[in-house]
């Protein structure tokens, strides 16, 4: 089936704002922060750790919330814009978002399955209540330039790698646990292959996020704080050549 190199979930998102209209309950979301480098489940998005500035746009009505959240670096060479829908039924939430940081690969709008940078992801995630601070996420690339890959790093088009990334996390005040891992080859172990020994023996699970973040409120003014948060990131699995092993990340949340 040909895919409709016009379609978007941007277009989608874009078109839900500019038909809402705004009633009683209904909330719209502006916020940005600012993180000193940006770290996404265990490893470095960006080529190097520069600051990245990160907004979110969002629409919700109920238990439906529709956005946008991007990430710029202040170099002028990383820009990422990810729409998303998500809906919420008790302590679970669904959620389809769009990744696309691969500009390079194709139009933005060519949404075809072989050409596209666009990776399409399906979330199932949970959330305890406050007696049992737990959480859990089922996070899987179903859709798009997430391609299976042989020794060499190339993509083979026809063959889906159905990237999938768990975690788990636990909240005791303050401090909030997590302990992320992927259960086959996949982005997030290189598909499988070292990064510098293609004759290694391929991987499949691999543990790839552990950390912790410390968050607290600065009181600026009796009626205005400043959130700030502080997260440790460690990635057993990383590769030595993108000095992933270890992060340390400051963000502020405006």
């Amino acid at each position: 089936m040909k895919t409709n190199p016009k379609f978007s979930i941007v277009v989608f998102v874009l078109a839900a704002f500019s038909a809402s209209e705004i009633k009683a309950g209904d909330t719209l979301k502006a916020t940005a922060e600012l993180v000193s480098h940006y770290v996404w489940r265990g490893s470095m998005a960006t080529g190097s750790p520069t600051p990245n500035f990160q907004p979110t746009l969002a629409y919700g009505n109920g238990p439906i919330e529709i956005g946008l959240w991007g990430s710029t670096d202040f170099t002028g060479s990383y820009k990422e814009v990810d729409p998303y829908v998500s809906f919420a039924n008790g302590p679970l939430k669904l959620i389809i978002t769009d990744y696309n940081w691969n500009f390079g690969k194709a139009n933005y709008f060519n949404y075809k399955n072989t050409e596209t940078g666009h990776m399409l992801e399906g979330t199932i995630g949970f959330i305890g209540p406050s007696d049992m601070p737990v959480s859990a996420s089922i996070n899987t690339l179903f859709y798009g330039y997430d391609k299976k890959r042989n020794s060499s790093g190339i993509p083979d088009s026809s063959k889906q790698a159905f990237s999938t990334y768990i975690e788990l996390g636990y909240t005791k005040g303050a401090a909030s646990f997590f302990f992320g891992f992927t259960p086959w080859a996949s982005y997030y172990n290189n598909y499988g292959y070292s990064a510098f020994d293609s004759t290694a023996s391929k991987k499949s699970f691999s543990i790839v996020n552990i950390g912790v973040t410390i968050s607290r409120a600065i009181k600026i003014t009796d009626s205005f704080s400043l959130p700030v948060r502080a997260t440790l990131v460690i990635n057993p699995s990383a590769s030595y050549t993108r000095n992933d092993y270890l992060h340390l990340v400051f963000g502020i949340t405006f």
